[in-house]
């Protein structure tokens, strides 16, 4: 092969190298703004503005105005919480997918119920596993999390954070009288909520009740059954007491729980700005929680 030959081929190669290189740059440029374009439009979702957004289980999220979150739109359902439970036999709660009230009558019968029997360390560990998934899955941006709301968060969602002093949550228990989740009523009016009702006392007889309310349940109803708030939220007002992430007292040793229960007649455990405290490992047919999305960057 002459020498010039030998120059030209080597050109050549030198061309189509040069070629793929550009190519393979352009290629990477591409994906990286495909990559990037599709975790800005995942953050689009979480943002302040957004309206609604469904995860993979099926639950619904909603903004609340004064946060940087949203909030499931339920209590986490029994159906939720199956998968995750799969994963971690080793939970705090018993009887979460068939919880029974003095182990006769069934508090959460279907998969729509809120699921009950769940500890904080329950709740948490739920939010950290869901995290989890939907990051690996890409459903979720980089920064993105579950967690359960904090106490200040709950009071806005439930329409009270701008009406709360400083101080912790048992110092502000049930210091806003006569409001509660559904307005200034009470007997609240029909619709409301799953409270201790007419249809409990038609169950358990001795029972004290809300006088002429009836909401159609004795024990727990589906999520989602009565009326929701001013943000599309359900059972801020009974069904299942929900676990915040806050400690209730400077002493640490119980976890804040809202919102009432289905065994629950009011006024005062129906009030919005009403708390309880409760260990951290502890569990009943009336423990649930609801979780919330804190968007990525």
């Amino acid at each position: 092969m002459s020498v010039a030959l030998q120059k030209k081929v080597l050109t050549d190669q030198m061309q189509l190298f040069g070629t793929q290189i550009w190519i393979r740059r352009a290629v990477l440029l591409v994906l990286t703004a495909m990559w990037h374009a599709q975790v800005f439009a995942q953050a689009a979702a979480f943002s302040p503005d957004a309206k609604q957004w469904t995860n993979s289980l099926g639950m619904v999220f909603n903004p609340v105005p004064h946060t940087k979150i949203s909030f499931s739109i339920w209590e986490t359902r029994v159906k939720d919480f199956t998968e995750f439970a799969a994963t971690n036999p080793k939970l705090d709660g018993t009887n979460w997918n068939h919880a029974l009230y003095h182990n006769v009558t069934p508090v959460t019968p279907g998969p729509d119920y809120p699921v009950v029997n769940v500890s904080w360390n329950d709740a948490n560990a739920f939010c950290a596993w869901l995290t989890g998934k939907e990051l690996k899955a890409g459903k979720i941006p980089v920064g993105a999390v579950y967690r359960l709301p904090t106490d200040a968060e709950w009071s806005w969602a439930v329409g009270i954070g701008d009406r709360e002093t400083n101080g912790t949550p048992k110092d502000k228990s049930a210091k806003i009288e006569g409001v509660f989740p559904w307005g200034t009523q009470f007997p609240p009016p029909l619709g409301a909520g799953n409270f201790a009702d007419l249809s409990a006392k038609d169950a358990f007889t001795n029972w004290p009740v809300i006088e002429g309310y009836r909401d159609g349940y004795a024990t727990a109803a589906p999520v989602g059954s009565f009326k929701p708030n001013e943000f599309g939220l359900y059972d801020l007002a009974g069904n299942a007491l929900e676990w915040c992430e806050d400690w209730y007292d400077t002493v640490q040793k119980h976890r804040v729980m809202r919102g009432g229960a289905w065994n629950n007649c009011g006024p005062r455990s129906l009030l919005s700005s009403d708390r309880t405290g409760v260990a951290p490992e502890r569990f009943s047919v009336v423990t649930g929680f609801r979780c919330v999305l804190v968007p990525g960057q």
